[in-house]
């Protein structure tokens, strides 16, 4: 059980990353729009290749970094992108499908986490792990 807790710290953890990363960029980012220009597969994952031209005209195409199955993107979607100003090739797709990843991965770690300790429990005050 004590790998099931450490499971979940880690993709619990993950997704809380996941969503401090997101308003750091929502606070100092600059936003433009963009189109996935591919979907590719990588392990089990679809990732979305997003291109984008940022404000002092460069043309930006890069693989994003949260990936799903099934894709939530589709080929030639237009997306909203927040990317740094320092470095436009970080960047994050600014809509509810990369909100709900981030947030999946939050409540998964969450109830690995409880399962860990709900059985480990041994209710007279003792923890076997």
């Amino acid at each position: 059980m004590v790998y099931l807790l450490i499971m979940g710290l880690l993709l619990a953890g993950f997704g809380l990353f996941k969503v401090f990363d997101r308003k750091r960029y929502k606070k100092s980012g600059v936003k433009t729009a963009g189109v996935v220009s591919d979907i590719v597969l990588s392990g089990r994952s679809y990732y979305p290749i997003v291109s984008y031209e940022t404000l002092d005209g460069v043309s930006v195409e890069e693989e994003y970094s949260l990936g799903s199955m099934p894709s939530a993107y589709r080929k030639g979607e237009a997306v909203k992108v927040i990317y740094k100003q320092e470095d436009c090739k970080q960047f994050i797709l600014d809509n509810k499908s990369s909100e709900y990843i981030e947030f999946g991965f939050i409540a998964i770690g969450v109830i690995m986490m409880f399962i860990s300790c709900y059985y480990s429990y041994k209710g007279d005050g003792n923890w076997d792990f």
